[in-house]
């Protein structure tokens, strides 16, 4: 079994230009939801989250024990990094059935793996069938948030990346994951490195659950409960 573990960062697909005069707009109270384009006020708002007015900023991964990559758009463009990660998928996926490849993240399934599979799509890394194949269909995916559905009464509200952090010992991040958009349209890209170094616990988390299982009920919940009295304001 070869583990991939992965997590990426997003993006409205907008240039720097384009985005900082949309958040003027949008911080002065001239382009609202209910405004005439209000399509550009909800690419702005919630672009990041969806591929269709998203796109990919950083991909970051690290296979088995082996060093941390870090793909970077603002180095390459989105099309290559999207190129070169394929390439990795692919490349991990042509041993033998003892070599079966295994991805690994937070919410990997319902965010990362089918965000990179639309953008592939977008920029036809490879055909429509070959991409669903290698994406898709054939890795099996470990989706950390998932694995603790049936200790948090089968809901996935709640299991953001924090909680499982705080659950397992590990630091919590100072900031959010939207905030680094605007770290990107800035061009302050170390910020969102910084905030990747904080972010990619996976790995160390995962060995965790292997050589001692899941956290209790009990402590998932008091990691829930000690998140939401922490932004229990914002």
């Amino acid at each position: 079994m070869v583990d991939l573990f992965v997590d990426i960062e997003t993006a409205p697909d907008m240039t720097c230009e384009q985005y900082l005069e949309t958040k003027r707009r949008v911080d002065s109270g001239d382009l609202t939801r209910n405004s005439e384009d209000r399509d550009l006020y909800w690419t702005f708002e919630r672009g990041g989250l969806n591929p269709f007015d998203g796109k990919v900023i950083l991909i970051t991964y690290r296979t088995n024990n082996a060093h941390i990559f870090r793909l970077k758009e603002w180095e390459q463009g989105e099309q290559e990094i999207l190129k070169r990660f394929y390439t990795t998928m692919t490349d991990l996926q042509r041993g033998g059935p003892e070599d079966r490849l295994r991805v690994i993240g937070h919410n990997i399934l319902g965010f990362d793996m089918f965000f990179l599979y639309e953008r592939m799509r977008h920029h036809k890394i490879d055909s429509d069938s070959r991409l669903y194949q290698r994406m898709i269909n054939r890795p099996e995916v470990v989706d950390l948030l998932q694995l603790h559905m049936p200790l948090n009464r089968n809901r996935a509200k709640g299991l953001k990346h924090d909680v499982l952090a705080h659950a397992y010992g590990f630091g919590v991040k100072s900031t959010q994951g939207s905030g680094e958009i605007l770290h990107y349209f800035e061009r302050d890209y170390e910020k969102i490195i910084k905030y990747s170094e904080r972010e990619f616990v996976y790995p160390e988390m995962f060995a965790r659950i292997e050589s001692g299982g899941l956290v209790s009920r009990d402590e998932l919940q008091q990691s829930v409960q000690h998140y939401e009295e922490i932004h229990h304001n914002e």
